[in-house]
C-alpha cells in the first residue's frame, strides 16, 4: 500500500501501481460512481487519516526541528552544500 497525497495520484502512477499489484490509496480518477460500496468508503477514511498523521509528522519536523531551512534537496547540490556551510 502506498499512502500518496493527490498530486502523486496521476495516471501514469496509477498505472505504475497497477502493474506491480500496489494499492495506492485515494479515490478513483474521473466522474464519482453514483453508488459507493460502504467497505470502499471505509478504507478511504482510514487511508486519510494514516496519510494526515505522516503530514503531521512532516509538519513536526519542520517547525520543531528547523527542516524548512534544508535548502539542498538533490544528492549533488546536498554534497557541495555540506561542504559550503560545514568547511
Amino acid at each position: 500500500m502506498v499512502l500518496a497525497d493527490q498530486i502523486f495520484r496521476n495516471r501514469a502512477n496509477r498505472a505504475f501501481c497497477k502493474v506491480h499489484g500496489i494499492r495506492l490509496s485515494g479515490p478513483r480518477l474521473g466522474r464519482p460512481p453514483k453508488e459507493t460500496d460502504r467497505d470502499v468508503i471505509r478504507q478511504e477514511r482510514l487511508d486519510g487519516a494514516r496519510r494526515n498523521a505522516m503530514e503531521g509528522k512532516f509538519g513536526e519536523g519542520k517547525t520543531s526541528y528547523g527542516l524548512d531551512r534544508t535548502m539542498a534537496r538533490l544528492k549533488d547540490s546536498s554534497q557541495a552544500y555540506k561542504l559550503f556551510v560545514y568547511h
